[in-house]
């Protein structure tokens, strides 16, 4: 199979109808499940375990409860008008990473199910004028919606959870 791009070489085709937030959100809320399945019968010991200096199954997972602060900074910049979204900070995100060595991995799901529960009832209660908002994703180079913006996460935790199960089976 060809090598899987990085996630900052990936591209995206924002098509989806305003209505399909709903559908990303129904995949945004089955990451937790998906995360508890993956991680079934792993020890916290194992879960931190890293491999080739990258990122454990423990901060990959930490990583997307770490997320939920920059989604929820996109819903503001749309709330807001903003022009552009706030972009993604890689050293905010290996700083987060960090905090979850140690922490047991009850905890690093726990926290990412409370985190991703309020950004999936901040996507389904959305008012029809932030369905229409529109701000600009520079890295992307393209407007984003709501829609979008639910897309490029349930995107997001794929690539995570992918990079979870190749970790699990090492």
């Amino acid at each position: 199979m060809e090598r899987r791009p990085t996630w900052a070489e990936r591209k995206f085709n924002f098509v989806y109808p305003t209505w399909m937030t709903a559908d990303f959100a129904e995949r945004l809320r089955g990451v937790v499940p998906r995360v508890q399945s993956l991680a079934e019968g792993l020890s916290d010991e194992a879960a931190h375990e890293k491999h080739d200096g990258t990122w454990s199954i423990a901060q990959n997972i930490g990583h997307l409860a770490d997320l939920e602060a920059l989604w929820f900074e996109r819903l503001d910049d749309l709330r807001h008008g903003r022009p552009t979204h706030t972009p993604a900070d890689p050293a905010r995100f290996q700083r987060a990473a960090e905090l979850h060595v140690g922490c047991s991995l009850s905890s690093i799901i726990a926290e990412l199910h409370e985190r991703r529960t309020k950004l999936v009832n901040a996507l389904l209660e959305a008012a029809d004028s932030l369905h229409a908002a529109t701000a600009y994703h520079e890295r992307l180079q393209c407007p984003m919606r709501l829609v979008d913006c639910a897309q490029f996460a349930a995107e997001h935790d794929d690539h995570h959870l992918l990079r979870i199960r190749e970790l699990c089976h090492l």
